[in-house]
């Protein structure tokens, strides 16, 4: 792989230099042929599946804003005979950019002091393409392996809900027959079995409007918004103080997996002279694996439900817009015990199992009972969703030798 690292580079460039921001989900269909030419090169035979539109207006709330085909990209290498298999993925989507913060375009990437930065360079595309080059180092060395492996690299993780990853399961590509999942979708500190659930709630207080000279013939709906914000900001210091079993991800100041309840967004009013007849409140809800969103979602409604109930002059409204359920694999899981022990030989040190404090599509595949590992090529201070992101080559070159052993210890 060391003699890779330069083409390592490259492809991790040329990845990062494909905006796809989402929403609405920018250039999908461009970095799906980089990616099903590079899986070709292999010498398997690539797919290219697009979400039905039909699908997308079924499953994804118009609020979430995405546009656009939706291609998934996919393939598999076969060994020698049958054995076990095992899924790979990666998200091709990126976090929106805003370039006046950065030291350079953030879609034009920068390869400097042994990094490469860049929007999605550190989550997930120069992950991306350690999966690539660890199938890569399979082919050309000649290793023998049985089973088969599948590339997965799917859409849209970054904003929730119906990702890629879910079509993939819809539509049978991803099956309870998977004996492995390798995610790379994570960093290369620890080795993570576990992940919040992700729900978030609109919720609207609808007033009635007036010209403000006469505002005490309206009703403000920001004004009983507000009351209203207090009220759920009560409900998240309570849910903060819960904790899971599972051993949180170091370095952030918690020893289990914490929840929480964050206000994101709010909105409301039309111009300075008129009184807002309605007010939306984003209400973004992270839950344990101990937890489940009916319950989380009894919780808020109960909140809600008692404000409208004290203020008969507004009505409120509350909407699910998307969600991820908690992933979870046992710590002590074959899988889990190979991964830890290949990444120290790579290493020359532990990463320890544990959960992270983010949300991810690996759920629905958690979802089918398959065991998941989620190992890639960020760290803290990668500055992943944040200006300057980036992320090490040497970090790229470790998670490529990682995954291909881990290959050969499994297959």
């Amino acid at each position: 792989m060391d003699a890779h690292k330069k083409d390592l580079v490259d492809l991790t460039c040329r990845l990062v230099n494909i905006d796809t921001t989402v929403p609405p989900g920018l250039n999908y269909p461009r970095i799906s042929q980089v990616l099903a030419s590079e899986l070709k090169d292999l010498g398997v035979t690539p797919t290219v599946s697009l979400i039905p539109e039909a699908s997308m207006r079924l499953k994804v709330s118009p609020e979430v804003g995405l546009k656009g085909p939706r291609p998934n990209t996919y393939a598999t290498l076969k060994g020698e005979g049958e054995g076990p298999w095992v899924l790979l993925n990666g998200h091709v989507d990126v976090v929106p950019a805003d370039p006046s913060g950065w030291s350079h375009d953030p879609f034009e990437p920068v390869v400097k002091n042994g990094k490469v930065y860049g929007r999605g360079a550190a989550d997930v595309k120069g992950s991306n393409a350690c999966e690539i080059f660890s199938m890569k180092a399979l082919v050309e060395t000649g290793a023998k392996f049985r089973g088969r492996i599948t590339p997965t690299f799917t859409t849209d993780e970054e904003v929730g809900g119906y990702s890629g990853v879910n079509y993939l399961v819809d539509k049978h590509v991803i099956t309870k027959d998977v004996d492995y999942c390798l995610s790379t979708d994570s960093g290369i500190e620890a080795l993570h079995v576990a992940s919040l659930g992700d729900a978030e709630y609109l919720i609207t207080v609808h007033g009635r409007a007036a010209h403000s000279g006469r505002g005490w013939t309206g009703v403000n709906a920001i004004e009983f918004g507000a009351s209203l914000i207090e009220d759920l900001k009560k409900l998240g210091e309570e849910i903060s103080k819960r904790r899971s079993r599972i051993n949180a991800e170091p370095g952030w100041g918690i020893k289990k997996m914490k929840p929480g309840l964050y206000v994101n967004t709010a909105k409301g009013g039309l111009k300075g002279n008129i009184i807002p007849d309605t007010f939306e409140i984003l209400v973004d809800r992270r839950f344990i694996p101990e937890e489940s969103e009916a319950q989380v979602r009894r919780e808020i409604a109960r909140v809600v439900k008692e404000f409208a109930a004290k203020h008969r002059e507004v009505k409120v409204s509350m909407k699910m817009l998307l969600g991820y359920d908690p992933m979870l694999t046992s710590p002590n899981h074959p899988l889990v015990r190979t991964v830890r022990r290949v990444a120290r030989k790579v290493l020359g040190r532990d990463t320890p199992s544990c959960g992270s404090q983010g949300s991810t599509d690996m759920a629905a595949v958690s979802a089918l009972g398959i065991p998941i590992a989620v190992l890639g090529a960020t760290r803290q201070d990668s500055n992943i969703h944040g200006i300057d992101e980036h992320v090490r080559i040497n970090d790229l070159v470790s998670v490529t030798k990682i995954l291909a052993h881990t290959f050969l210890e499994l297959l």
